[in-house]
């Protein structure tokens, strides 16, 4: 078990650990990515749910 955790600590010194800047820039797509597919499932459900309402008027 010592072992596995001497050799954990030593690959994570070969990590190259991404800066600052591309955490930030990498953080801003994740959530621009997390909106737009938000709206659209949102929009989708809306969508599909006013659509079976309707029909549910035309027939009932």
């Amino acid at each position: 078990m010592l072992q596995f955790f001497k050799d954990s600590i030593r690959e994570l010194k070969h990590v190259v650990w991404p800066t600052k800047e591309e955490t930030t820039k990498y953080f801003i797509i994740v959530v621009t990515i997390l909106v737009v597919f938000w709206i659209y499932l949102f929009l989708a459900s809306t969508l599909f749910s006013e659509g079976l309402l309707a029909l549910k008027k035309l027939f009932v």
